[in-house]
Formats: structure tokens, C-alpha cells, sequence
């Protein structure tokens, strides 16, 4: 490691914590063994050290290779606790976000399998997301959250400092991957399917293809179950507008998981998400029944963030319940099928109703906004470390506390907007 990256990261320890201080100046103390709760504990900042081969940099820094695959080790150090030198494979996320090696990308790694065919801590995968996209930092950190307390299954999230070769690449989101590890840590029953829904819609025809082909791309499960049959059935109901449309949903999806992740998407403005105008960012997994989960995923775009505009402290702000929306780049734009047959649908407008109702109030019992402040004020010394005392650095980090307000304030700003929806379909 470099004089420098030394230096950087002994700085972070000292405006920190008293255990990274540990962590980092290689305390002689016998070093615990990470646990999963120790990676995604949203109350610490884990260290990620990337140890990658020239060849694996410069795949990483090739446009053309940049998403593939390449061997590298991780260490993970939280405290006094490390996971060791883990061997890995490594490549770059992003769509609109992509960024090479040498900028600010953001990670998917994938453990070595070990005897038991899980890889480190029962995990496979592992995502760090730069936050590129999020001037506040805090969006997936809180979104998340309020999905999981609203008991939607979604992703625990942890904080990072992420270095490559002991290149500081300052503060990351760590974020639990949604695959196959993670539904047998979240379900009782056996996964068939998990299918990733990018820019994709229930319309029919949109099973067609393999597991790797569009609109659906097949995450998990085509090994034992190479066909797309349990999503067509969805598909098909999908497009039956009648009046059992409703109850047939029971018997196809997890229903009521169903409504409050609708009502959870709209509450936080996820115009990023399966409910709004570009149906993107979300998973949808079946059991070996054909029974479907929708789970959350990119909820970087929520809280207002508006992405249109290099206006610091805009918002831009989805409807809580119509058939089209604007997104920032686009005017009227129809929104994801099941979510726009629900609110056309009697029943299921009232039990979507219901649940807004229930996650607004959920987001004061679970202090959702004061969640927010405490992960602000947790990363806020990182982050001066990671832009440094320049007059830019300053404006830089203005920015974000004034979007970190802004995130903060939309949040009683989103439950009036609940309270008038409810008054003005009758519900108390």
C-alpha cells in the first residue's frame, strides 16, 4: 500500500471510529471472524479492500470487457473483525451509471464456492453501489428499509469504504443481492424462479426466449426448470381484465406482499421501479408452485430524486395513484401493468389504499426520518475524508446535506399527500 492510501485511511479511522482507527493501523489484537449482521449493520462503516491483478485492472478499465467476470481477493474488516483474503470474481455494475475501474464504478462480486457450494457467510454475490446516481446518499440505505419493516422482502444494506489496490474509492452502499442465498435466508418454500425485470412489463409474448434473453433475463433456476412456463401464467392473467381478476391474482402471486410493495414504490417515488412510467429495477420470484414475490431493487431514484436537472434540492414527484406519469426525461408514460389494472380494479384499489395508509404510518413507528439524520451524521466524516478540505470539496459536500434534507423532508411531505388521497376516496 501506498504512503498515501496509508495516510487517507488512517484519517478515516481518526474522524470515525475507534475501531476502524484499530482496523486500519493493524492493531496486534487477534482479529474475530466478520459475521453477516457485522457486514450489513447500517449503524457501521466496513472496510473493503480489493487486492486485483494488472490483467483484471485493465479488463475493468476496457469499455468492452468491463461487465466481464475477472479473478481478484476482497478483505472485509469491521472492527476488530475480518473476513481474511477471500478469493473472488469481479466486474463493474451500471447501466446509465457504468463507470470504468480508474472512476467511480460501482461492484458485483461473486465468492468462491466453498465445501459446502455457498461461498463466503452462505453468500454467492455481493453488490456495492457508488451512489453515482443519489446526491444524498442515504436513498437505498432508507428505502430498503422501509420495505423490510413494511415486510417486504427486500435487501439489507450496509455501509463501505471501498479501496482497489489500496486506491481509496471512498463511500459505498453495501446492498444484499437478491438471489438464490437470499430467498432461501427469506423463504420457506423452494425457489423455481427468480427473473429480473429491467425496463420489461407483463404483456404478452414477454416470456418468450431463454434464460438469457430479453425482456426477462432468468437469474436462477433454468437448470432444473428451462422453460418460462410459471411466467406466462402470470403473463396471461396479467392481460384477463375481468372481474376475478383480483382473486385470481391470490392463487399466482403472494398478494398481499404484492399491494404493499406497490404502495411502498409509490410512497417513496420510485419512478425507477416496476409501478412507474419505465417498469425497471425490480425481481420478481416463483416457488416450484408458480407462486410469485415482486422484490425491490435500484431504489436509488426515490426520495425526489430528480435526475433531469443539476438543480441541487429539486424533487421530482411520481402521482400516488394514476395510469400514466412523467418521469424526469419523459412526459405521460403508462405505468406497470398489474400496478395500473390494481388501481382500475375495485378491490384492489382499496387494499392498495389501505396499505399507503399503512406505510405512512409505518414510516413514523419505525422513525424512518430519523433513521435518515443518523445515517447522514454516521457517513458525514467519511465523506469529508473522501473529498478533502478544497473550496470545491466544500460545495460538494453542502450538496449533499442539502439533498440529504431534502430526502428528509419529502417523507411528511409524501404522508400528506397520503392523508388527502385517503380523504378523498373516503377511507379514514
Amino acid at each position: 500500500m501506498s504512503k498515501v492510501a496509508f495516510i487517507r485511511r488512517l484519517a478515516i479511522g481518526l474522524v470515525a471510529t475507534l475501531s476502524v482507527l484499530t482496523a486500519v493501523s493493524g492493531s496486534a489484537n487477534a482479529a474475530a471472524p466478520l459475521t453477516f449482521a457485522d457486514i450489513y449493520n447500517p449503524a457501521k462503516v466496513t472496510t473493503i479492500d480489493f487486492t486485483l491483478p494488472a490483467e483484471s485492472v485493465a479488463s475493468l478499465n476496457n469499455n468492452d470487457t468491463l461487465k466481464t467476470y475477472v479473478p481478484g481477493s476482497v478483505t472485509l474488516t469491521s472492527g476488530t473483525k475480518t473476513s481474511g483474503a477471500q478469493d473472488i470474481e469481479v466486474r463493474l455494475k451500471g447501466s446509465t451509471s457504468l463507470q470504468k475501474l480508474d472512476w467511480s464504478p460501482s461492484f458485483k462480486i461473486k465468492f468462491k464456492k466453498g465445501a459446502s457450494g455457498l461461498g463466503y457467510l452462505g453468500m454467492r454475490r455481493m453488490t456495492l453501489n457508488a451512489m453515482t446516481q443519489d446526491g444524498s446518499k442515504l436513498h437505498e440505505f432508507g428505502a430498503y428499509a422501509l420495505f423490510n419493516a413494511m415486510g417486504v422482502q427486500a435487501s439489507k444494506t450496509g455501509w463501505a469504504r471501498v479501496y482497489v489496490n489500496g486506491k481509496d474509492k471512498g463511500m459505498f452502499v453495501n446492498v444484499e443481492t437478491p438471489d438464490e442465498t437470499f430467498m432461501a435466508r427469506r423463504f420457506k418454500d423452494i425457489t423455481q424462479h427468480i427473473y429480473e425485470g429491467s425496463g420489461s412489463d407483463f404483456t404478452t409474448g414477454s416470456d418468450q426466449g431463454d434464460n438469457k434473453t430479453w425482456p426477462f433475463l432468468v437469474d436462477y433456476g433454468w437448470k432444473v426448470t428451462p422453460n418460462k412456463f410459471d411466467l406466462k401464467n402470470l403473463i396471461v392473467h396479467s392481460n384477463q381484465y375481468n372481474s376475478t381478476w383480483y382473486s385470481g391474482l391470490q392463487s399466482l402471486t403472494d398478494r398481499t406482499s404484492l399491494i404493499k410493495f406497490l404502495a411502498v414504490e409509490n410512497f417513496l417515488g420510485h419512478w425507477d421501479g416496476y409501478s412507474g412510467p419505465l417498469k425497471n429495477n425490480y425481481f420478481v420470484r416463483s416457488n416450484t408452485q408458480g407462486k410469485f414475490t415482486f422484490i425491490p431493487w435500484g431504489v436509488d431514484q426515490t426520495f425526489g430524486e430528480n435526475r433531469a436537472t443539476p438543480v441541487v434540492g429539486d424533487t421530482f414527484e411520481m402521482p400516488l395513484m394514476s395510469e400514466k406519469s412523467d418521469h424526469p426525461w419523459a412526459k405521460e408514460m403508462f405505468r406497470g401493468r398489474i400496478y395500473v389494472q390494481c388501481i382500475k380494479d375495485k378491490a384492489c384499489k382499496t387494499a392498495y389504499l389501505q396499505a399507503l395508509k399503512s406505510v405512512s404510518a409505518k414510516a413514523t413507528s419505525m422513525k424512518l426520518t430519523d433513521k435518515l439524520s443518523a445515517a447522514a451524521k454516521l457517513i458525514d466524516p467519511w465523506l469529508q475524508v473522501q473529498y478533502g478540505s478544497s473550496l470545491e470539496a466544500k460545495k460538494i459536500l453542502s450538496d449533499i446535506r442539502i439533498e440529504q434534507n431534502q430526502a428528509i423532508l419529502f417523507v411528511p411531505k409524501m404522508q400528506a399527500k397520503v392523508r388527502e388521497l385517503l380523504k378523498q376516496n373516503g377511507i379514514k
